[in-house]
């Protein structure tokens, strides 16, 4: 009997051993952008209005439009959102037709077109039917020739027609894609269809249908070419089994194939954008689709996702997702707004300028009062980096290099609204991380402080529970820090922090903090610069009687799979050598002057001689740049691209 029970309970120990290590998993580690986005580049565009876009036209401007003012209104910047012109009027609605839902695009024959769907008012009549125009313009937005004549539908609003978007091949052919009623006597059946245009948008084909689910709406197309040669458009689809409301969903053809063939509900070439089954159950609808500077895509929506589930259209907010280079597996789902409930952002949509930022567009308001549409700005990162150097531990990063222009390489703080940035740098005794938050009610005497938590995994464990190599600290606004060693799945306290420097210089509506971290404390003699590794941060914020914290989209606090790739940029006499050779940039140096040219968007520029002494820094968007330089010798030249890579040079000063 007892024999018995012995067997029994050591089966039952094997048994929960082997639970308990399931549990414990090595994972790969996570792959993707994720976006931070800046909550001061948040600023009204239009004072009132809906349905705004966004494009970058050749001569670096950023061009908006919207259905705003009486009409179609339209906007630019030429600073990369800073700052606007007044919107001005480009076509004007007529009596009970108002105008709406504007697309623009600009050709590559310098043409741009701004598309605009006529919606006519109830009581309706024959003479006023739905339908698509567009006005043209040939010398930069200065001047606009139209209404020119797309598509007519019928006059009543169940047999309309919506949501004009356009996309242009390599071939010069363009398209228009819209949601079409026109072909159907149930309202509650509509197609995407696309009309062709031959002649940069003067004349337009009949429409052929691209995409249809019997019984159900297809609706607000917008196309992209995907870098592996398909024609993607995103669309809301009310119509997935299983799910009610609207999905955003994706249908697709070789750009080879160019719509031979209508996809249909059960199509492999029709499918919902989300990576996880779990975000598949909240609503999104009114969906718009763009494409990264790396060829990844991002796709915008309005939805009850999170703490909105449930809600109705009048309290959606604004959600944006990455995806990969084949505009699928969308996730890293973020609230570039970040309403309160008492709040909508409508309508949205986003664009990627030449800096490498994500400009997000909504229209928002409440239920009870008009909209105005305004814009945020994000920053699509794949990593985090730290350059070598040695700041002076002030408790300020002002007057140090750090390895971002005013140690701005992290943006966070649109959930707690309290804006936080961060940076890295490292030596080949500490590892320094710097932050500043914006917090006008600061806490530093309660058991839950506000701080932040700075997360390491030195030695890639990509695990789901803490273990070797896997370090924690709580940066406390008090000035303490605690430090966790991961072990076995689990944190454990470390007692030995007297060699850290930790120090915080608390104002009455910020704190700025500076840390540095011996190596040595991490097992390390020096800097780790061959390792692969992985860190994440988490912001604490104390509020009256609760406590909430913010993480970077996709990230889980113990599981360092999910946390983002960490890099410590090598040295050579403290100057950072190549990373990689990009052919795609040359630089030389003539009668004293160092020549960059790039066709890839830079973003800043540092020059070093060969004893490390910083000759020329610059922080500036473009792909040109002549930099005068009195120095002789060998040097270092290194370039940072918008899209977030470093390429670095050796150069030779004659």
């Amino acid at each position: 009997m007892n024999v018995h029970i012995n067997f029994k309970t050591s089966i039952l120990i094997m048994f929960l051993l082997a639970a308990y290590n399931i549990y414990a998993v090595s994972k790969d580690p996570y792959s993707g952008s994720r976006i931070f986005w800046d909550t001061d580049s948040e600023l009204t565009l239009f004072p009132s209005g809906n349905y705004a876009r966004i494009i970058q036209l050749q001569d670096g401007r950023i061009m908006a439009a919207a259905e705003s003012g009486g009409g179609i209104s339209v906007c630019y910047s030429s600073n990369y959102g800073k700052t606007w012109t007044s919107p001005e009027l480009i076509v004007r609605q007529q009596s009970l037709i108002p105008y709406a839902v504007p697309d623009l695009i600009q050709l590559t024959d310098g043409t741009i077109l701004v598309g605009f769907n006529p919606r006519p008012s109830s009581p309706y009549s024959e003479n006023r039917k739905f339908g698509i125009r567009t006005m043209i313009s040939h010398d930069n937005g200065k001047n606009w020739e139209g209404p020119i004549f797309i598509f007519d539908a019928q006059y009543i609003s169940d047999n309309g027609c919506w949501e004009p978007s356009f996309l242009e091949l390599p071939s010069g052919e363009l398209h228009c894609y819209f949601a079409n009623e026109n072909d159907f006597t149930s309202s509650n059946e509509q197609c995407i269809s696309m009309c062709r245009s031959f002649d940069k948008g003067k004349t337009w084909s009949d429409p052929v249908r691209i995409s249809f689910r019997p019984g159900s709406r297809d609706g607000m197309p917008v196309p992209i070419i995907t870098d592996n040669g398909e024609i993607a458009v995103i669309i809301e689809d009310n119509g997935w089994p299983g799910y009610s409301g609207f999905r955003a969903t994706t249908v697709r053809c070789p750009l080879s194939d160019n719509w031979n063939s209508v996809i249909g509900a059960d199509s492999p070439n029709r499918n919902i954008i989300f990576a996880n089954t779990n975000d598949k159950k909240y609503k999104s609808a009114a969906p718009y689709l763009r494409k990264l500077q790396s060829g990844e895509t991002i796709a915008s929506w309005q939805g009850d996702y999170g703490d909105r589930k449930g809600v109705g259209e009048s309290q959606y907010d604004m959600f944006v997702a990455v995806g990969d280079k084949d505009a699928k597996n969308f996730k890293a789902i973020s609230a570039p707004f970040n309403l309160s409930l008492s709040q909508h952002s409508l309508w949205n949509s986003i664009a990627v300028v030449g800096d490498g930022s994500v400009i997000a567009l909504g229209s928002i308001g409440d239920p009870n009062t008009g909209n105005a549409i305004k814009m945020i700005k994000g920053y699509p990162k794949t990593y985090f980096e730290a350059d070598f150097g040695t700041p002076v531990l002030d408790g300020s990063a002002s007057g140090d290099t750090w390895t971002y222009k005013n140690a701005q390489q992290v943006f966070m703080g649109n959930v707690t609204k309290n804006k936080t940035t961060a940076d890295f740098l490292y030596d080949n005794k500490y590892l320094y991380f710097t932050a500043r938050v914006i917090d006008r009610d600061i806490y530093t005497d309660k058991v839950d402080n506000d701080g932040i938590f700075l997360s390491l995994d030195l030695e890639n464990a990509c695990d789901t529970y803490p273990q070797k190599g896997m370090f924690q600290f709580f940066l406390d606004v008090n000035g303490n820090v605690t430090m966790k060693y991961g072990d076995n799945n689990n944190w454990h306290d470390a007692d030995n922090t007297k060699d850290i420097t930790y120090i915080v210089n608390t104002k009455s509506f910020y704190y700025d903090m500076e840390i540095a971290i011996p190596w040595k404390l991490l097992g390390y003699e020096t800097a780790p610069v061959q390792n692969q590794m992985r860190v994440n941060l988490e912001i604490r914020n104390r509020k009256d009687g609760a406590v909430e914290k913010e993480i970077i989209p996709e990230t889980l606090a113990k599981q360092s799979w999910s946390w983002m790739e960490f890099r410590l940029n090598k040295t050579e006499s403290g100057i950072q050598t190549p990373l990689s050779d990009n052919q795609n940039i040359i630089a030389y140096t003539e009668h004293g002057t160092l020549n960059i040219k790039s066709n890839t968007d830079i973003s800043g520029i540092s020059v070093y001689a060969s004893n490390g002494a910083l000759l020329h820094q610059t922080q500036s968007y473009g792909n040109s740049y002549q930099i005068p330089l009195s120095y002789s010798g060998n040097g270092i030249l290194k370039i940072k691209l918008a899209n977030g890579n470093t390429v670095s040079k050796k150069i030779l000063f004659p």
